[in-house]
């Protein structure tokens, strides 16, 4: 489904991807892990095609991107078929709940608000927020805002779905909301990686754990290998940090 082969980036004289070879099948939930800064938030950015690279390839169902770029219409192409969550919500402020849900099967794809509404009002009731579709996103709560973007990003019918850190900038009680919500995800079956802190959501819900380190993937493997018998001194030290706090 999702194919990434010997990716680099470059930031001027900072290398932030080394090379990274990393397999998502339809269905799978995979958990990226690691110290910050290791290019855990570039490398779905690369995916997503908002971050050129340069070097190795990119692959989503028959889409590719090369380094160097990509065509305007095969981008669109692309972020049709792979939504995108990000940690600062990202919702349209002027623009209602149920209006920011409809934005990109208006916008985007180009369908009737007869047909999509119906389906934004199903999605806003499945993340919990039906009963807050005429409201404004400043009057919503941090996680209650993930909550909708999650909804928005489902709206355009994605193959799949990047989470770039969905849960850090809320606090616990919301944090576990967003997260149930993924969990219910996962269990219907939605393509998902997910760039996370939560070790206990990775531990339970992903099905392939990666844990990136230094702009490289120091180990892959499911989640009873990387938390119970980790192969390499990174993840060791970086679990170790991870569950003092």
């Amino acid at each position: 489904m999702i194919e990434v082969c010997e990716l680099s980036k470059h930031h001027g004289h900072l290398h932030v991807l080394r090379g990274i070879n990393l397999t998502v099948r339809q269905g799978e939930v995979a958990a990226v892990i690691g110290p910050s800064g290791g290019g855990k938030s570039t490398l779905l950015r690369c995916i997503n095609g908002l971050e050129k690279f340069q070097a190795g390839s990119v692959r989503v169902g028959e889409l590719s991107l090369k380094a160097g770029g990509t065509k305007s219409e095969q981008l669109r192409a692309l972020r049709q078929r792979i939504g995108m969550v990000f940690q600062q919500f990202h919702l349209f402020p002027h623009l209602t709940v149920l209006e920011n849900v409809l934005s990109g099967p208006l916008w985007a794809q180009g369908r009737t608000r007869a047909e999509a509404e119906p389906e934004a009002l199903t999605l806003l009731e499945r993340v919990g927020m039906r009963d807050k579709a005429n409201v404004r996103p400043e009057q919503l709560s941090g996680g209650q805002q993930q909550r909708v973007a999650i909804a928005r990003a489902l709206a355009v019918h994605p193959e799949a779905i990047l989470f770039d850190e969905p849960t850090s900038a809320l606090d616990p009680r919301m944090a576990g909301e967003v997260l149930g919500v993924m969990s219910d995800l996962a269990k219907a079956g939605q393509t998902m990686i997910v760039v996370t802190h939560a070790m206990s959501f990775a531990r339970r819900v992903a099905h392939t754990v990666h844990v990136m380190h230094e702009g490289t993937v120091a180990e892959s493997g499911p989640p009873e290998q990387i938390f119970g018998a980790a192969r390499t001194e990174v993840t060791r030290q970086f679990l170790h940090e991870a569950m003092r706090h």
